[in-house]
């Protein structure tokens, strides 16, 4: 007797910020739902998110932020987030890049270090005044395990502009981040020898004297890495290794 094996229901998901026409809410679940399908049998899951900023924020020139998400069988995690100046832009946008992604990874192994489009599209942050900046977010997270390669990998696949790992080489916190030389952005790798010792107000500070969309230090207690970021509202987020080590899926990162 042949068994059939059948396929579990496609997950797909839109969550939908702030204010935005029920027409241009509908365009996004229905081009989620066809890019998924297009995507192939092993993608397990898709989620899309749709920001569009409140009044208060109107001088922003690309108010509405896409991020996307998606959970493949045969290349793992893969996401985008992108902004423009309208919804239906915006969805459009960062699905057409998720699906270059990951036709890339399957057939190179990789997206590629260029990311040329990106200063036009990233999106922008909210000038908050220094004395009303606080850390809004607070992770902790279990560092898997990887060499800088992989780490790389992971980012970019992931659209980070940083991401944490435990060295596979040293078990060290380590940190691989991008950085721009002559127009092209490639991941560079830092071990926690490489930053400075530091408090959290003190890395604040540096933050914003450096303008930098995030800064790692070792902190003073107990010489682990930390990384604290800007997060798109104005406010900060701090990253925090704890005990042990996974060898799995990417570690948590911050939604930079």
């Amino acid at each position: 007797m042949t068994r059939l094996r059948h396929r579990p229901a496609l997950d797909v998901r839109v969550e939908i910020r702030g204010e935005l026409p029920r027409e241009d809410a509908e365009y996004a679940r229905a081009r989620a739902l066809v890019t998924a399908t297009a995507l192939g049998p092993d993608t397990h899951a898709l989620r899309l998110r749709l920001t569009r900023t409140v009044s208060g924020d109107r001088w922003l020139s690309r108010p509405a932020l896409a991020q996307v998400d998606v959970e493949l069988e045969d290349t793992g995690p893969v996401r985008v987030q992108l902004a423009t100046g309208t919804a239906r832009e915006s969805v459009d946008l960062v699905l057409g890049t998720l699906t270059g992604r990951v036709v890339r990874l399957r057939e190179q192994g990789d997206i590629g270090f260029a990311a040329t489009y990106e200063s036009a599209y990233r999106p922008q942050y909210v000038d908050r005044p220094l004395a009303r900046r606080r850390i809004a977010r607070h992770k902790t997270v279990v560092l898997a395990t990887r060499t800088p390669g992989q780490a790389a990998r992971e980012l970019l696949a992931l659209d980070r502009r940083f991401h944490l790992f435990a060295d596979a080489a040293t078990g060290r916190d380590s940190l691989v981040h991008r950085c721009p030389l002559s127009g092209v952005v490639e991941p560079c790798a830092v071990g926690s020898d490489a930053v400075p010792p530091l408090d959290p107000a003190e890395a604040a500070r540096r933050l914003w004297l450096t303008g930098r969309p995030f800064v790692g230090y070792t902190d003073v207690a107990d010489e682990r890495l930390r990384v604290l970021y800007r997060r798109y509202d104005g406010h900060y987020g701090l990253i925090e290794p704890v005990s042990g080590r996974r060898n799995g899926a990417g570690t948590k990162s911050a939604r930079d």
